[in-house]
């Protein structure tokens, strides 16, 4: 787990800040790519099209490449899972549609699955555990995250962020709710906002430092600026120190039965 750090409030931004420890973090990627190789996004705030249900930005996706990180290997495993947890909430939603008690139905899938000798539509497939790894990853020694869920951040975001068409009574009334939400429109837009600031030392921040949406510890969204520059890593930028394969780990397997998620080849 992270170690206690240092806490400011910034007097030229006001954001909440926490001092970098060079910390050990960890993220679940596919093993083709690696830890440290994102995409890089394009647009913040909202699409310029109506619809677009193909957006797969990061909460606070800014222009440029950001990774992922959490504190803890359970809580690293705990925010890859949530695709196959929405899986299986959208059975419990299909046994609504037909009146149906969503944990009855989901019983009904399983035991289905289990007869025709298949596995139910949220199992962890093989291939999935096998394609990834778990890499511990150090992190900046150096320099300021923002603390997004203070209070003191969310009142300088509402002075600082600039109203957007369609989205001034958001950007003028947020809570914690709204900054940590799955609304990607509001949530890129403010991290956007932090991104382009300048801190009480002149520094520009690392990134964001916010509390895991599953519970289970604390997460980084970091901004590879020297990456998205074209420049070499330098010597307070992640280092990557280990990984290890996902599927043979107990932490994943343990997390993955605390949400009731089943593995390929194991019937349950």
């Amino acid at each position: 787990m992270s170690a206690i750090v240092a806490e400011r409030t910034c007097e030229v931004t006001g954001f909440r800040v926490v001092a970098a420890g060079a910390e050990r973090s960890f993220r679940v990627a596919k093993d083709r790519r690696g830890a440290l190789t994102v995409h890089r996004n394009s647009i913040v705030g909202p699409f310029p099209f109506s619809s677009d249900p193909a957006d797969r930005r990061g909460r606070f996706d800014t222009i440029g490449s950001t990774i992922y990180l959490a504190d803890s290997r359970r809580c690293a495993y705990a925010e890859v899972l949530l695709g196959f947890r929405k899986n299986r909430a959208a059975i419990a939603k299909a046994a609504e549609s037909i009146g149906w008690d969503a944990n009855r139905y989901i019983e009904q899938v399983l035991a289905d699955a289990r007869t025709n000798g298949v596995d139910a539509p949220w199992t962890i497939a093989i291939d999935w555990q096998m394609d990834r790894s778990i890499y511990e990853i150090k992190l900046p020694g150096e320099g300021w995250w923002v603390r997004i869920d203070h209070v003191d951040t969310i009142a300088a975001l509402e002075r600082l962020t600039p109203t957007v068409a369609g989205m001034t009574e958001q950007v003028k009334l947020l809570t914690s709710g709204a900054v940590e939400s799955e609304n990607r429109d509001l949530t890129t837009l403010l991290a956007q906002v932090i991104r382009q600031q300048h801190l009480f030392d002149g520094s520009e921040p690392l990134g964001i430092s916010y509390q895991s949406k599953t519970l289970m510890g604390r997460c980084w969204a970091y901004w590879d600026r020297r990456a998205d520059a074209g420049i070499a890593p330098g010597s307070n930028d992640l280092v990557q120190l280990i990984s290890e394969n996902v599927g043979p780990d107990p932490e994943f397997h343990r997390v993955a039965d605390h949400y009731q998620l089943p593995r390929m080849g194991a019937r349950c």
